[in-house]
């Protein structure tokens, strides 16, 4: 038995690791696919989804539906082909957005793991639901979510799904306080050992491994399937065979700017870049590469299993990574896009809702929506807003600003709407980028010679009065920043190894 389904798994993770031809253009939304039998309550026909769905449309064809959420570790968006790289950096999620909606403008609250993945789980920023992982004075403690708050398994385990978790990163495990109210969590030691060693160059095929024995456990029941890829984020295991696709080649698209205040970009942990960027750029694409074989290996998985069709399928990542764009490298203190806009991707059963959505969304959005699809109630706290009227066209946004803040001794928020960009350091520099002749950031202007910043500095503020937490007081250094009502954690010996091998902790 068990040899049976290491073969039928070795089969399924070479399909995946041969990729597939890149899609053109995604087309706009389509009839469903004839339908046929599948396995579950539901047949594909008591699925399909009309060319212009209303939301009782979605919610009727998303009765009973399984959810899986595939999240690539510092997975940047402008690195994927759906996205407009030139690379074929991401054959599988390219043929799965082909068949998907996609999200254009989508960027997360916080470039790091820890209170990125919180804030997916949770629909809240972190400013309120507490946890921005082990920072602060005393990097042998972490925080904890404030107790009380909702999440997204709670709320499908109350619908009576099976929840369960596979995850390659410390930073996203109930070690740190993130996933705890699944049914069943796996973890693997993603930077274990080195290239070889069981979490170094394996990890991908052990999240799949753990997905599969995941669809055995829940037996006839609808699942909640949260599988959290290490790559493509540091440190880069990238099997031999696919580092050659990209080793010695010229990057597209690189660039390169002068950072608005230099001193901040002095921050990375586990290594120094190599001098040639070309060549971290490299490392990097053959890294997702990787995790893009993970996600074509859970798609084939379902689909061998009869199973993709009862399933809403969803693609993101918990932040981006900067490759020395701005001369950041690393994500954690980066205010820039390649740290912060990330890609989402959602399938719908049949493949058949195909469009592009070029509003602002954010990470905070994901719960809301998935609740929403699913005709179950939402935490009245969420502070995310349900996609589904972007889904279905009744609306063309539902947000007018999008709002990120990152770590370190050079705290810094940044605030958007769809043309420009205020980037504010606490106490220091701040700049406007017009994003529609400037998107690579690269010619910061004044805020006093701009005045549409006066609005967003209004939203900016209004921002900060509805979090429960006043983020920026408890991140100057040598002040406790333990948000009220949250508590911490001793770290263990082991915890902190894994965090210093992933590049969170010197």
């Amino acid at each position: 038995m068990f040899a049976t389904l290491i073969l039928a798994l070795a089969a399924v993770v070479m399909t995946a690791r041969r990729g597939g031809r890149k899609p053109g253009p995604v087309p706009t939304r389509g009839h469903a696919p004839d339908a046929r039998s599948q396995t579950g309550k539901e047949s594909r026909a008591a699925r399909a989804i009309p060319p212009k769905p209303t939301l009782a449309d979605l919610q009727q064809a998303l009765k009973g539906v399984n959810v899986v959420i595939v999240v690539l570790d510092a997975a940047r968006a402008d690195h994927f082909g759906c996205y407009g790289y030139p690379r074929d950096t991401t054959p599988n999620i390219d043929r799965l957005g082909a068949e998907s909606v996609i999200f254009d403008q989508h960027f997360c609250p916080y470039p790091a793991t820890t209170p990125s993945t919180a804030s997916l789980l949770t629909g809240l920023y972190p400013d309120t639901h507490g946890v921005f992982g082990a920072l602060g004075p005393d990097p042998n403690r972490f925080q904890r979510m404030i107790p009380g708050t909702s999440t997204l398994e709670q709320a499908l385990k109350g619908a009576g799904y099976y929840t369960f978790m596979a995850t390659a990163n410390v930073a996203a495990s109930p070690t740190v306080g993130i996933g705890e109210d699944f049914d069943s969590v796996s973890s693997v030691e993603g930077a274990e050992a080195g290239p070889r060693g069981r979490g170094g160059r394996d990890s991908v095929r052990q999240i799949v491994a753990k997905f599969s024995r995941g669809l055995q456990e829940r037996g006839d029941r609808h699942f909640f399937a949260y599988l959290h890829f290490l790559p493509p984020h540091f440190p880069y295991y990238a099997p031999d065979d696919i580092k050659a696709l990209f080793s010695d080649k010229q990057p597209p698209d690189y660039f390169h700017a002068k950072p608005l205040l230099p001193e901040a970009t002095r921050d990375y942990r586990a290594a120094p870049p190599p001098e040639d960027r070309s060549k971290w750029v490299n490392l990097y694409d053959a890294n997702l590469r990787w995790g893009d074989q993970g996600v074509g290996a859970v798609r084939d998985m379902l689909a061998q299993n009869g199973l993709l069709d009862d399933t809403l399928f969803i693609v993101t990542a918990d932040h981006g990574e900067a490759l020395g764009e701005h001369d950041y490298v690393w994500h954690e203190n980066v205010p820039y896009d390649e740290a912060l806009h990330i890609p989402l991707l959602m399938r719908f059963p049949g493949g058949a809702l195909r469009t592009r959505v070029p509003a602002l969304t954010q990470t905070v959005d994901v719960m809301p929506t998935i609740l929403d699809l699913l005709g179950l109630a939402c935490p009245k706290a969420v502070q995310g807003r349900s996609l589904a009227p972007l889904i279905t066209g009744a609306s063309r946004k539902v947000r007018d600003f999008a709002y990120t803040q990152t770590w370190g001794p050079y705290y810094c928020r940044v605030v958007r709407d769809q043309r420009r960009l205020l980037l504010q350091y606490e106490d220091g520099p701040g700049a406007v980028y017009d994003l529609s002749t400037d998107p690579r950031e690269t010619h910061p202007l004044s805020p006093g010679r701009v005045p549409q910043a006066a609005g967003l500095r209004e939203a900016l503020s209004r921002f900060r009065t509805a979090q429960q937490q006043a983020r920026a007081e408890l991140v100057k250094r040598g002040k406790n920043i333990s948000a009220k009502g949250s508590s911490t954690r001793q770290m263990s010996v082991e915890t902190r190894r894994q965090l210093e091998a992933l590049g969170y902790l010197k």
